[in-house]
């Protein structure tokens, strides 16, 4: 083997080989399945390389594979009929009328003791001339670095919207980054009650949860809710998929169809444990105390574990919350 054709074999050959392995891998439902079925283009390619002339038959072998795999992958569509693990069943329905939102298959589990969930939607009504807060949660479930992004607007009288992005499930699946980069999980927006959505992260998972109270104007709070109810209506019409970097909860809450995000900016997103900080450094969050301060002020979990299941639990979560300076005349692009 020549060394041009060396370098094409360690640059191009290898690096396809193993994403088309990872490509079936995350797509089969038995383990022992998964990992027979991915092992066999990684043993076709290296038996070929090995005892065929590189041109034309190893080559031959390499492509078919990369072909017939492009040609599946670009064939699959993200569908609404699967079997789906528990909360992922149904989308959220909504309708505006005036100022009247209402909020259909809205989320309100509970849980038992030993934190299975109890399926509950209700209808929710909200007055969107009342809509006053956006509060922003990292719950972290793998260390500092990555972490669950959720918001919750507020509205005068108590009232809270929790929205959660997240990777719409299976039964027989279970969540992973890498799952996600390739096609495994469809998109999902919950409209829920902050007793479900965010206590299930701070009293049943026991992850470590940060809220923090965005500044932003009234009018970019009413635009951003508009455009999730809006993305909603078109996920129950057209499914799409998640994806671990592109579309996940982050990009989808505040990036998905905006300009292009600035370089310097990407990891505090893509890496999104750190995107409080990204936020911070833009001044939309409260500065009044260092990072470091405001984040430990921002910590719920103790919070929520003594608020239980209380009818107060989303102003008990709160009792420390660090408000940030009002900039009525400041206008942000999200």
């Amino acid at each position: 083997m020549t060394l041009l054709a060396r370098l094409f074999v360690g640059l191009i050959v290898v690096p396809t080989t193993i994403w088309i392995a990872l490509a079936v891998h995350y797509h089969l439902r038995r383990p022992w399945l998964r990992w027979v079925v991915s092992l066999l283009p990684l043993l076709a390619v290296g038996t070929s390389l090995t005892v065929l002339p590189f041109v034309p038959w190893a080559l031959a072998v390499w492509l078919g594979l990369l072909v017939f795999t492009t040609a599946w992958w670009f064939s699959r569509r993200p569908r609404s009929d699967r079997d789906w693990a528990v909360g992922m069943e149904v989308l959220p329905c909504t309708e505006i009328v005036g100022d009247t939102l209402r909020v259909h298959q809205f989320r309100n589990f509970s849980y038992t003791a030993a934190g299975e969930p109890i399926p509950r939607y209700e209808q929710r009504t909200y007055d969107l001339a009342k809509l006053s807060s956006l509060d922003y949660f990292l719950s972290h479930w793998s260390g500092p670095v990555m972490a669950h992004t959720l918001v919750s607007f507020g509205f005068d009288g108590g009232q809270f919207l929790c929205v959660s992005v997240e990777a719409r499930r299976q039964r027989w699946q279970r969540y992973s980054p890498l799952w996600g980069l390739f096609r495994s999980y469809e998109l999902i927006f919950v409209f829920g009650d902050e007793r479900d959505i965010v206590r299930m992260r701070t009293n049943i998972r026991r992850e470590r949860v940060f809220m923090y109270r965005l500044r932003l104007p009234p009018h970019h709070l009413r635009r951003l809710l508009l455009d999730y109810v809006r993305r909603v209506e078109m996920l129950a019409m057209r499914p799409a998929w998640y994806n671990s970097v592109t579309s996940n909860c982050t990009t989808n809450l505040f990036y998905q169809g905006q300009a292009s995000v600035p370089w310097w900016m990407k990891p505090g997103i893509f890496l999104n444990g750190f995107s409080a900080r990204t936020m911070y450094r833009l001044g939309f969050l409260s500065d009044s105390l260092p990072f470091t301060e405001l984040q430990a002020r921002c910590a719920i979990r103790e919070l929520a574990l003594a608020a239980g299941d209380a009818a107060d639990f989303s102003q008990r979560i709160r009792a420390q919350m660090v408000l940030p300076e009002p900039e009525p005349d400041a206008e942000r692009s999200r």
